[in-house]
């Protein structure tokens, strides 16, 4: 650790790591995703199923771009193609289908029935497209469980949800761990302010006793974790992840 006079030294001569701060490392956006599915050689007419799909637009992209039959689950759809369904007991007969996506889903269900789930319905070499944004060790528990209760998530861990896999008899492709990147890409494309989340933040936090009076204490809480999500990606509490899993 620096003393008071080292830090103060360190603060006058960061001039240079500040310049450096500000260039941007190319990442990758959430368009990428699509690439990744596109990579592993979808053929036209094959099956899709997009797991909470919400308004289904994910898997209407990928059946433009590849001439798939998508089928749009959801427990609340958001738009009239997407069909009510869960990850937990999909409406498919074993081995019926040729590719599953899900996007930010896994986090708020029964992750061994989820994946148990998809075993059974992808056809052998049929393959799963997962995002999912996990906990990592900077993740106090005390955030851990506030977020867990804020925004209904099961609190599943890496190494959780890779073991539920493996059981599951998936194996797993390839893993991307993203970290950051996405957010630094909607931050720099002008998709998300991560200014303007931190504002209101504060104002929620001073606010919360009026709001949750008007609005609820749900409300207010789900509100919060909807702002902190993508601080705490930006900060490494969050990691959000990628895996293709095979039959």
């Amino acid at each position: 650790m620096p003393t008071v006079q080292e830090l103060y030294e360190l603060w006058a001569d960061d001039s240079e790591l500040r310049d450096a701060l500000t260039r941007s490392l190319d990442p990758r956006g959430p368009d990428w995703l699509l690439d990744v599915f596109g990579s592993l050689g979808p053929q036209r007419d094959d099956l899709l199923v997009d797991v909470g799909a919400r308004d289904g637009k994910h898997s209407a992209e990928l059946a433009r771009r590849h001439g798939l039959r998508v089928v749009a689950l959801d427990p609340v759809p958001q738009h009239p193609d997407v069909r009510v369904g869960t990850a937990e007991e999909l409406p498919f007969g074993d081995g019926e289908v040729d590719w599953i996506w899900c996007r930010d889903v896994l986090s708020h269900v029964d992750v061994p029935r989820a994946l148990a789930e998809f075993a059974r319905v992808l056809r052998p070499g049929g393959a799963a497209v997962v995002y999912v944004t996990l906990p990592t060790e900077l993740l106090e528990p005390g955030e851990a469980a506030r977020l867990a209760d804020a925004c209904a998530l099961t609190a599943v861990t890496a190494a959780q949800l890779e073991t539920a896999a493996r059981d599951a008899g998936l194996h797993e492709r390839t893993v991307e761990r993203l970290g950051s990147e996405w957010r630094e890409a909607m931050a720099e494309s002008g998709h998300w302010d991560p200014a303007k989340d931190l504002l209101s933040l504060a104002r929620l936090l001073r606010r919360r006793d009026e709001l949750a009076a008007r609005y609820g204490d749900a409300a207010v809480d789900a509100a919060w974790g909807g702002l902190v999500w993508g601080i705490y990606q930006a900060l490494g509490k969050l990691r959000p992840t990628v895996y293709v899993w095979t039959r």
